[in-house]
């Protein structure tokens, strides 16, 4: 099942908001894996995320246009440190703390 899949593994996402194509990349790691992360999305609708917090503050139903993509699975015994690296990376090059919605 799909949920055990995705709670059983690191990872770095991508969400895309819909509205105007701005990326942020994320990462996931430690207990409850992606599915947990996933689910602090769905509880909050801005996962703690600071420019998204902030969309969501000006318009309380942008997290409607918000999709959700995995970039890369990790294992789940990959060091925070090594995700986060990973995941900086992929800001890097997708340039999301210049033209997207990465504050760090």
């Amino acid at each position: 099942n799909w949920h055990v899949a995705l709670s059983s593994v690191n990872a770095i996402y991508l969400i895309v908001d819909e509205t105007d194509g701005k990326q942020y990349v994320g990462s996931a790691y430690g207990s409850g894996g992606l599915l947990a992360r996933w689910r602090c999305y769905v509880e909050t609708k801005h996962g703690g995320d600071a420019k998204i917090k902030e969309l969501i503050c000006d318009d309380p139903e942008r997290y409607k246009n918000f999709q959700f993509s995995i970039l890369q699975i990790l294992p789940q015994n990959t060091s925070p440190e090594e995700v986060i690296e990973i995941e900086n990376l992929f800001k890097s090059k997708l340039l999301t703390r210049k033209f997207g919605l990465n504050k760090n």
